[in-house]
C-alpha cells in the first residue's frame, strides 16, 4: 500500500475511533481538532511500521500515543476523565478491529472492509450510547453565552435537580466551571474569592456536593440553547462553579430551558 493511501485509511480510521470516544465521554466534537489528532495517529501508525521503530508498538507507547490524540482532539479539565477517555478508545479499537475482521472473513477481504468496519463501528458505538442515554434519562445541550465582547460555547447536562433561581431576578441559573468562562470574566475576577466580585455580578447560593457554597453568578447579554439541532434563545443567569461537573458535562443546565 502506498503511503499516502495508508496515511489516509488511518486518518479515517482514528477519526471515527476518535468520535466514538469523544461522544461517550460527553465532550463536544470539533472538527479540526479531530481531523488534527487523526493526522497525529497517522503518523504514529506509519512510524511504528518501520523496522527500527518497532518498539513504537508496545502497549504503553500505543496508551501515550493514545492520550495525545485525546488532547489535541478535546479539552480535559480531570486526568480521570482522560484516563477513562483512553479506555474507551482502546475499547473502541478493540471493536472496530474486530468488526473489520469479521467483515473481511465473510466478504472475502474487499478493500472496503475498512471504511465499512469504522462506518459500523461509529453506528453501533453512537447506538448503544444513544441507548444508555436513554435509559439513564440523561440529555445533553449546548450552550452558546455572550458577555461583554466575548463569546463561549459548552456542552453541558440538562439536569432536572437543577431548581436553582436567582433571587432577585427569578431566572434560573446554569451553572458552568469556570475554567470554561476565563475569556468572559472581567480582569481580577476569581470565583474562589468572593471580595473580587466585579461591578454587576451577583451572589447566589448553590448545594454542591461538597456542602452549600456561594457562586459569583452574572446575567450574560445573549444566551442560546442548542437541543436536538435546534438553537433557542433562552434567558437566565449564569454562576461560575469552582468544580468540574459530574458525568463529563461541562455544564448543569436547568431543565426548563431546553423544549421537549
Amino acid at each position: 500500500m502506498r503511503l499516502e493511501n495508508f496515511l489516509l485509511l488511518n486518518a479515517c480510521m482514528d477519526a471515527a475511533l476518535l468520535c466514538v470516544a469523544l461522544r461517550w465521554c460527553a465532550r463536544p466534537l470539533r472538527i479540526w481538532r479531530i481531523a488534527l489528532a487523526s493526522l497525529l495517529g497517522a503518523v504514529y501508525a506509519a512510524a511504528a511500521c518501520l523496522p527500527r521503530l518497532a518498539s513504537l508498538r508496545s502497549l504503553p507507547v500505543a496508551l501515550i500515543a493514545s492520550a495525545l490524540m485525546l488532547c489535541v482532539a478535546a479539552r480535559w479539565h480531570r486526568w480521570l476523565h482522560l484516563l477513562r477517555a483512553v479506555a474507551l478508545l482502546c475499547a473502541v479499537t478493540f471493536l472496530m478491529g474486530g468488526t473489520v475482521f469479521a467483515l473481511a472473513q465473510a466478504l472475502g477481504g474487499l478493500p472496503l472492509i475498512a471504511p465499512l468496519g469504522a462506518v459500523l463501528a461509529v453506528a453501533l458505538g453512537a447506538a448503544a450510547r444513544r441507548g444508555m442515554r436513554r435509559a439513564r434519562q440523561v440529555r445533553l445541550a449546548q450552550i452558546r453565552l455572550r458577555y461583554g465582547d466575548a463569546d463561549a460555547e459548552v456542552e453541558g447536562l440538562v439536569d432536572t435537580g437543577n431548581l436553582l433561581t436567582e433571587p432577585f431576578s427569578g431566572l434560573p441559573v446554569v451553572i458552568v466551571p469556570q475554567a470554561l468562562l476565563r475569556s468572559l470574566l472581567p480582569e481580577g475576577c476569581d470565583p474562589t474569592r468572593l471580595e473580587t466580585l466585579p461591578p454587576g455580578f451577583r451572589l447566589v447560593c448553590a448545594a454542591t456536593t461538597g456542602g452549600t457554597r456561594m457562586l459569583m453568578c452574572f446575567r450574560p447579554s445573549s444566551m442560546e440553547v442548542r437541543c436536538q439541532g435546534v438553537w433557542q434563545p433562552v434567558r437566565a443567569m449564569v454562576a461560575i462553579g469552582l468544580h468540574a461537573m459530574p458525568e463529563g458535562a461541562l455544564a448543569l443546565i436547568p431543565a426548563a430551558l431546553v423544549a421537549a
